[in-house]
């Protein structure tokens, strides 16, 4: 992906830029030992609430026995780390906490354990979660509804104002339950039940289940109150309600207000609106369902609001699949546009000027898009590698931010946090290998990475890929349609200084939903344009370095969507330059800004 006017260097020139970086001392992939924990690149978790998650454990893993599924998030963040001198951290009750997840994932009928939860037990426990819904009478009065006008939904943890249809509030319903559940499994040292959880469970006997102990009792988790959400009819009526109040707010697909103590969406299946109510129900948590003593104020309004947008933006990448949910890792959507970024456009953002930012002067930024992008990039590094004392530096951080009362043992501020990241989002065959993608994937860019095509290899064929980026890797023709198989998919394709060639045409000329496409400095010629004979949509199209021809200008003329071209540093001769320039004189022509390496 480029944007003009930029500086376009050869592909050797993008090269040296990284690999400035790993000489001064910097490799590649984390050395992580041999530790699981720290090798993995994400948190994987419990989804407590999906239904049949013992069945799904099984056909994943071929395994039916007691020990199907054992997650371990407590290791990832609390075992010593003698090497960075980092030492145990014993939070009451996490370890227990975790052996209850891991049970119930493996025997999610246990009664014990489905009452301690208050999930559905009987005939109700496929539901994966208690939901009832009402006609509505009690809505805030701010809200101006009047009685009956909408459904008041309650699950154990929510309360739920909503004019959407009744089955599209209890799935939204269900799926907040389920982001509450991995999120008190993460950070259940901030969570306001870590003192409950820890009396009630903190004597187990190591030889006896969990199960076992809470059946010979009557301990029942329980919170202080519910947190409040209001679901919209659609986005007319949620722009229309909340405009005078928040501007902007036509832009988002959901808001948590501070003031209100209330998370506003609207039903919408897509992708964004997914990552939207994950994003704000996470602030919704930090601030309502821990310790928190903020009373009036707000998280980050000083100093370091980066880390309370980008520990939200990091839980995005949360996707449950059965009986497992992973956060993190380098398939989530947000570090994609991070590498487009940060190794694409060589763009740095000082880590002293995000801790810097409050949340005011942050909101006023012209570059807030920016500013995103490397916050929660930068949260997804400190939380993904391997390091455990920046991951204990996040905890303790937050603590600090939401003013809750936690010590955390070897806690350490990162150094060198800019050229961290650079290492972190430069991927390589290894870490691919070791860390298969956990869900489908809609955007990929590996631009600018140290990925051959055996690595490439380790990614199963995406057959919904909206977006492409292979820029610079040293593949061809086979590994792009191998991994694509569905180009009419594809709206944004980058190849870039790959070895890809004309054999590609045909699959070139099937994703004809293409927006924005880059060719430069590849073999691909005349025949490969030939085939875009069917593109309405292309707007974008970069040749730079390429084979193309003077005899390629029918064929770019027909073209109806067309805004920008480059043919720089092609066959293409000046006359026929010339004859686009009289015959599109709307085009950008030739936009990009070379420079000799």
């Amino acid at each position: 992906m480029k944007i003009p006017p930029r500086a376009l260097w050869f592909s050797i020139t993008c090269a040296a830029f990284l690999a400035a970086f790993f000489a001064s001392g910097l490799q590649a992939a984390e050395t992580t030992g041999g530790d699981p924990a720290n090798q993995s690149d994400r948190f994987t978790a419990i989804a407590i609430g999906s239904p049949d998650v013992a069945d799904s454990a099984i056909a994943q893993t071929g395994r039916a026995t007691a020990d199907t599924i054992a997650v371990d998030y407590v290791g990832r963040i609390c075992r010593a780390a003698p090497e960075q001198n980092v030492p145990a951290w014993d939070v009451d009750g996490w370890a227990n906490y975790q052996r209850l997840c891991n049970e119930l994932a493996n025997r999610p009928d246990d009664v014990a354990l489905r009452k301690y939860l208050g999930l559905p037990i009987g005939r109700l426990a496929d539901t994966g979660v208690v939901i009832k819904s009402n006609r509505g009478r009690s809505a805030p009065s701010w809200l101006r509804w009047s009685s009956g006008s909408y459904r008041q939904i309650e699950t154990p943890h929510l309360q739920i104002f909503s004019r959407a249809d009744d089955s599209t509030s209890r799935q939204i319903a269900a799926e907040l339950e389920q982001v509450y559940w991995v999120w008190t499994q993460l950070f259940f040292p901030l969570w306001e039940s870590q003192p409950q959880v820890a009396l009630q469970l903190g004597q187990l006997d190591p030889q006896q289940s969990v199960s076992a102990a809470l059946a010979s009792g009557r301990a029942r988790l329980s919170t202080r109150g519910k947190l409040r959400i209001v679901l919209f009819r659609d986005a007319q009526e949620y722009v229309q309600t909340l405009r005078q109040s928040i501007p902007g707010i036509e832009q988002s697909t959901g808001f948590y207000s501070d003031e209100r103590q209330t998370s506003f969406f609207y039903p919408t299946n897509s992708r964004d609106g997914l990552a939207s109510r994950q994003h704000e129900l996470v602030h919704q948590l930090f601030r309502e369902a821990t310790r928190s003593e903020l009373s009036g104020d707000s998280p980050g309004r000083q100093a370091d609001f980066w880390l309370v947008e980008g520990i939200a933006g990091y839980f995005e990448s949360l996707f449950l699949d059965g009986s497992l949910a992973t956060v993190g890792g380098w398939d989530s959507p947000r570090l994609q546009h991070a590498r487009a970024r940060i190794l694409g456009r060589r763009d740095e953002l000082a880590f002293a000027e995000l801790r810097d930012g409050g949340q005011t002067n942050v909101q006023q930024r012209a570059d807030l898009a920016r500013w995103y992008a490397h916050a929660i990039a930068q949260t997804h590094q400190l939380l993904d590698r391997g390091d455990m004392a920046s991951r204990r530096w996040v905890y303790g951080m937050l603590a600090s931010l939401y003013q809750i009362d936690l010590q955390v043992p070897g806690a350490a501020e990162p150094t060198a946090a800019e050229r961290s990241l650079v290492r972190f989002l430069t991927i390589d065959d290894e870490r691919l290998r070791t860390n298969p993608a956990t869900r489908p994937l809609e955007q990929l860019c590996l631009g600018g990475c140290q990925i051959t095509a055996t690595g490439l290899a380790q990614i199963p064929p995406a057959s919904n890929l909206q977006w492409l980026d292979l820029s610079r890797l040293p593949i061809g023709t086979g590994d792009v349609t191998r991994l694509c198989p569905r180009p009419a998919e594809l709206n944004q394709l980058s190849l870039e200084a790959t070895r890809i060639d004309d054999s590609i045409a045909a699959w070139i000329g099937a994703a004809n939903r293409l927006t924005e496409m880059d060719l430069s400095w590849t073999a691909c010629s005349d025949q490969t344009i030939a085939s875009l004979g069917g593109h309405n949509q292309l707007h974008t199209l970069w040749l730079t370095g390429s084979k193309v021809s003077d005899a390629s200008i029918p064929t770019l003329l027909r073209l109806p969507g067309v805004e920008a071209i480059d043919v720089q540093r092609t066959p293409m001769t000046a006359a026929a330059i010339g004859q686009l320039k009289i015959q599109r004189p709307s085009w950008k022509l030739n936009p990009l800004q070379l420079l000799t390496p």
